[in-house]
């Protein structure tokens, strides 16, 4: 009786969910519309019209009630060549189907929720400004300095500042302010491990792709020290064969042994 009673409940959701032509959806001019809007979207890809395609889009379209003016939603179907295109452009064209892909107006994927998805991961993926450019960085292969300050002006340490001229690292460092007293970026203070209380002058907090926390540094951390932190971290380049990475990941390796 119990299983009946969920069937009912079951169509009857599919029944109330919003009408949505899904061939007739434009991605890619939602997405830059969006964006321009300064908009977060969602993008349901999905393959065929089944009911788990439909049970993933009226949640997401029901998590997104009330927030029409932070986020906006779109579907693309991997049936089509635009949707196809798109897919490969977030490289999902392959993963699990139906699935949510959250962009940030930055072009930072901020979400990605293959099979089903939840209210509370379409709220955690609409994150805060700051928050958003260190995801587009570190998709960009970036080294992220999040220069951390207690007023409106972030001060760099001299050491950041020198590494700065370093060949090896001049072209993939970005530098991001982040006021530690800006409850809105309280999540990335928590994944940061910043203990507010610390900052009293220049101090940075350095994290690399994907999201890994290298350290923290401070004004009298010198250029030598912070590079040799990425070394150890395996984050020094891009090439796989590089002699430090493979020192990082013995040692990774080491400590889950331990």
């Amino acid at each position: 009786m119990k299983i009946i009673t969920h069937i009912a409940i079951a169509l009857a959701c599919l029944l109330t969910l919003p009408s949505i032509s899904f061939a007739q959806a434009d991605a890619n001019a939602t997405l830059q519309q969006a964006q321009q809007a300064g908009q977060f979207t969602f993008i349901v890809f999905y393959k065929d019209n089944s009911p788990q395609t439909q049970k993933m889009l009226q949640i997401v379209q029901q998590s997104l009630t009330g927030q029409s003016e932070h986020a906006t939603l779109t579907t693309a179907s991997l049936a089509t060549a635009q949707g196809q295109a798109l897919a490969e452009q977030f490289q999902v064209s392959r993963a699990p189907m139906p699935m949510t892909v959250a962009v940030a107006p930055n072009g930072a994927i901020t979400g990605l929720f293959p099979r089903q998805v939840a209210k509370a991961n379409i709220d955690a993926a609409i994150v805060p400004p700051v928050m958003m450019q260190c995801m587009k960085e570190l998709q960009d292969q970036k080294l992220v300095f999040v220069c951390l300050t207690k007023s409106e002006q972030a001060a760099v340490p001299a050491g950041v500042r020198a590494l700065q001229l370093d060949p090896m690292f001049k072209d993939r460092m970005s530098l991001i302010g982040l006021n530690v007293e800006d409850t809105s970026e309280a999540r990335l203070m928590q994944q940061l491990k910043v203990d507010a209380d610390l900052i009293q002058g220049p101090y940075v907090a350095l994290i690399a792709p994907p999201g890994v926390l290298v350290g923290h540094f401070s004004a009298t951390s010198t250029a030598d020290q912070i590079a040799a932190a990425i070394h150890k971290a395996g984050k020094c380049c891009d090439d796989p064969n590089c002699k430090h990475a493979g020192n990082a990941q013995a040692s990774q390796s080491n400590s889950t042994r331990r």
